[in-house]
């Protein structure tokens, strides 16, 4: 299982009209390396595609004129992979700002406008260590922030010079509203003593211990002076509220005890701190207008698995807390932006969708902006909220960096590099709703051109959590899938995001139990009212999605091929592995105390009667769901005489092997191309008959 909530998206309503010839193969594509014709079906011209001409977008600032943004934009896997910084405005051509060095795989993020818009900062790994760095818009090269502390503690910064033994490791940094202020918090430079220990290999740590080395500091901008914050660390976030006071946070998360945040208010002129009286759960606090109360996120107060988002008020001067979003059939996000008449700004997943919403922070009310397709993101503001920037997508329109001069605005789109190739074929999506022990559940449904009369193979992918979603959006996979001529089907089964608490925390104790029967009658769905092939169905899935395709080869047969990628096989050894237990913990408690219920929820203790061909699909440094995971599933199988095969990844974790099974841009030049080579071919030959489809991925290429 993993935390992490956004591993996919999917469906739109958006019809287009797609001729056959569509699909065809682009003359200009290189075949896919893979093994001989006898053994592998047609080649993946595509897959080199996501290699040379994909690119992911990330984080967004507006200048402060509201007139362009700052986007990170990655280049793509066959450049290296890495995030750069592209300057976006109306009517312009996106301008690409910094470039790759050889040797920073990192590239740059965490970019903002200097106040005076003359320049923009952004974290950089330029000297050795991630440091601030200040590149002036009209022109020239970076110049380094140096961010040091003497024997005695005293903080210092000096502008220019190259990265020396010394220099602080910054974390981030935030502008006060009014410019007077830069926060910046940073670790400390590793000891010199510890460095020698490490070059003569005498490294020996004590697991569990946390390196509590982080600092706060105040950096006026215009007098280039820096003060220290008397406040102990770990910082893990800084930003300012509307009356320019600066809320911190600091946590000593642990496994063992889960979330252990304290906020804190500081006051920019004397230092001085302030503990603010909300749960360690919290996320994001701001003082509303006038600074009499705090809205904050926090743990929903329903019985719900860890980040699941509920919206507070707090009255600074009575204590008074009261929930603002307690019955809403919807997902709060990891972040708000607090207008100045006190009402938020956000975006809140719906189901399919993820709408840009107005909530008020006295009725809770809630108010929808439509801004033409079903997905909205990343909503981000300058600091006079004078401008606003978010991304719009759709099943067939992959991202797109929208602006607006105020929030509900008209937006208007700003042009970008090429995402995705613009000669992709791109499949729109239907809504499919069905009904399954007591509960409505949704998906999307992509059908590429089918033939009067006939039918076509379907691919299922479950999505990663549990407590993740579909969404409306844009898929590199689903587009992959489809272009095959594969229908694709996206459940939202119980436990997913975007349909409020209860159909959240409906899989508590239950996993692999009704969410499995959840995805099984929905395909009855699909395949009773859509031309799909009931005889030939595959299965995929990523993290959670790869835990349920080790419940489903042990629980039916009709599947032709099952994809697992980083899955939970064994809840009991998982738990002990993990860096997630205590995410883990809420579904079935501590293991070793309820080994019956852990036992049943692991995908090992059916795989005796796996029969289905079963591909996994594995990061060697996965700490989330370990390399031991896909090992032990591996053996069983083999031990069984099931049909298996593993392909392991050197120098992958969780989200980075989840990219390369999305179809994003990476720094690993071949391993998506190779992960995709295998998964897409052992798909191809299950459906075509194939007595041996697992052939293809078993096989390395020289």
């Amino acid at each position: 299982m993993t935390i992490r909530v956004a591993l996919s998206r999917s469906f739109s309503r958006h019809a287009l009209g797609l001729a056959l010839a569509a699909l065809a193969v682009p003359a200009h594509a290189a075949p896919e390396p893979g093994p001989s014709a006898q053994q592998a079906p047609s080649a993946f011209p595509m897959n080199e595609d996501v290699r040379t001409m994909v690119r992911n977008l990330g984080e967004m600032a507006v200048s402060p004129d509201g007139r362009s943004v700052v986007a990170g934009i990655s280049d793509t896997t066959a450049e290296g992979g890495q995030s750069h910084l592209w300057l976006l405005a109306k009517d312009a051509a996106p301008r690409q700002l910094t470039f790759g060095r050889k040797g920073e795989a990192e590239g740059e993020d965490q970019a903002q406008f200097t106040p005076d818009g003359k320049a923009i900062l952004f974290i950089g790994k330029r000297g050795g260590v991630p440091t601030i760095h200040r590149l002036p818009l009209a022109g020239g090269e970076p110049e380094r922030l140096r961010l040091m502390r003497n024997a005695a503690g005293v903080p210092s910064t000096q502008w220019g010079g190259t990265g020396e033994d010394g220099d602080m490791s910054v974390g981030g940094f935030a502008f006060s509203r009014d410019g007077a202020h830069l926060a910046i918090w940073a670790d400390e430079p590793r000891a010199a003593a510890r460095t020698a220990r490490d070059a003569r290999k005498d490294d020996a740590y004590s697991h569990g211990e946390v390196d509590e080395r982080t600092h706060l500091f105040l950096l006026d901008p215009s007098a280039r002076t820096v003060r220290a914050v008397p406040l102990d660390g770990p910082f893990a976030g800084a930003d300012w509220s509307l009356d320019h006071t600066l809320i911190v946070k600091t946590e000593r998360f642990r496994d063992e005890i889960g979330p252990d945040a304290r906020f804190w208010s500081i006051d920019p002129t004397t230092l001085a701190s302030v503990a603010l009286p909300i749960p360690k759960t919290a996320r994001g606090p701001a003082f509303l207008p006038g600074g009499k109360a705090l809205v904050y996120l926090a743990q929903c107060t329903q019985d719900a698995p860890p980040g699941c988002n509920e919206l507070f008020v707090k009255d600074v001067r009575t204590g008074v807390e009261r929930s603002l979003v307690h019955d809403l059939e919807g997902g709060i996000p990891e972040s708000f932006i607090v207008l100045p008449d006190g009402d938020l700004a956000m975006t809140v997943g719906t189901g399919l969708r993820t709408r840009l919403a107005r909530l008020s922070t006295v009725t809770g009310a809630v108010t929808w902006r439509d801004v033409g397709q079903p997905v909205s993101a990343r909503l981000v503001a300058n600091a006079r909220q004078s401008g606003w920037a978010f991304t719009a997508a759709g099943a067939t329109q992959p991202d797109t960096v929208m602006v607006m001069p105020r929030f509900g605005g008209a937006p208007a789109a700003l042009a970008t590099p090429a995402l995705v190739p613009a000669h992709w074929p791109k499949v729109p999506s239907r809504m499919v709703r069905w009904h399954n022990e007591g509960l409505t559940i949704e998906g999307a449904l992509y059908l590429p051109p089918v033939a009067p009369g006939t039918r076509v193979p379907l691919v299922v992918n479950i999505h990663g959590g549990p407590t993740g979603r579909f969404r409306d959006g844009y898929s590199n996979l689903v587009q992959l899938l489809a272009a095959q001529g594969w229908a694709v089907f996206q459940p939202n089964i119980r436990g997913s995001t975007g349909y409020g608490t209860p159909f959240m925390a409906a899989n508590k104790g239950d996993l692999g139990g009704a969410d499995f029967r959840d995805m099984m009658t929905g395909i009855d769905a699909v395949v009773k009212d859509y031309p799909v092939d009931a005889a030939r169905m595959a299965m995929i899935g990523y993290s959670y999605g790869g835990e349920m395709a080790g419940f489903a080869v042990g629980k039916t047969d009709r599947f032709k091929a099952i994809v697992s990628g980083a899955p939970v096989i064994n809840q009991i050894s998982e738990y002990g592995t993990e860096s997630g237990a205590f995410y883990d913990r809420w579904f079935m408690g501590r293991p070793w105390l309820n080994v019956a219920d852990a036992w049943r929820q692991s995908p090992l203790s059916t795989a005796g009667n796996a029969r289905t061909p079963f591909l996994l699909l594995q990061g060697a440094e996965d700490s989330t769901d370990p390399l031991g995971q896909s090992l032990e599933m591996y053996r069983a199988l083999k031990e069984t005489g099931s049909p298996v095969a593993l392909a392991v990844y050197p120098r992958e974790g969780h989200p980075q092997l989840s990219g390369h099974f999305d179809g994003d841009a990476s720094p690993e030049p071949w391993h998506g191309t190779d992960l995709r080579r295998r998964m897409f071919g052992f798909l191809r030959a299950a459906f075509a008959g194939n007595p041996d489809p697992l052939s293809v991925a078993r096989q390395d290429i020289p």
